[in-house]
């Protein structure tokens, strides 16, 4: 089952697939990088510029992360990106 839908050739479950996906990793990543934020006790006002920036870092570096993971092992890209004939 999870390789049918990992290897699809439906476009419409390549995108649901993708965003459903990306949104799960986003807020899983959000969670853990406020959590760490917490733990160390970086609260306040002069660390409003780390939660603000860190988070930016953070999310893109876990969207690009999904990315490549995307392309390299599922058919989703390759599906929404390809042509009509």
């Amino acid at each position: 089952m999870m390789n049918k839908i990992l290897h699809t050739k439906n476009k419409w479950t390549a995108g649901a697939c993708y965003v459903i996906g990306l949104m799960l990793v986003l807020m899983l990543s959000t969670a853990v990088f406020f959590l760490t934020l917490n733990l160390l006790d970086m609260q306040g006002p002069d660390w409003k510029w780390v939660r603000i920036y860190g988070a930016m870092v953070w999310l893109y570096f876990w969207q690009y992360v999904y990315y490549r993971w995307m392309k390299r092992h599922t058919t989703w890209w390759t599906e929404l990106t390809k042509e009509k004939k």
